[in-house]
């Protein structure tokens, strides 16, 4: 018989069978309790070792910025379209130079 929580009734004579039986399923009811929160407290620990194992805000900031593309907010556009057709030496020099400036730009330092 299982654990009644409605037992005993109101002014029942006292049964030691029943009273026994009443027993035996809170026993049963506090060991299936046990089973469950130890069930629970093994996933738990799961959860926290996994959590554990997650990189940290700084960490996933450092391999952004170990990773990204550099700022090239500091190189300056170029002036309007070339005076000639075909451009000058000097002009394409120009056009050449700020594609290398953007390019390092957006280099890592080894």
């Amino acid at each position: 018989m299982a654990f009644d929580p409605n037992f005993p009734p109101y002014k029942a004579k006292l049964i030691s069978q029943q009273w026994r039986t009443q027993f035996h399923g809170l026993k049963e009811f506090w060991d299936d309790q046990q089973t469950v929160l130890a069930a629970q407290q093994a996933q738990i620990t799961s959860l926290q070792e996994q959590l554990a194992a997650r990189p940290t805000l700084q960490q996933v900031l450092d391999l952004i910025a170990a990773n990204a593309a550099r700022n090239v907010d500091s190189v300056a556009v170029l002036p309007p379209p070339w005076s000639e057709n075909p451009p000058e030496r000097d002009e394409f020099n120009e056009t050449r130079d700020k594609v290398n400036e953007v390019l390092s730009g957006l280099k890592h330092p080894a």
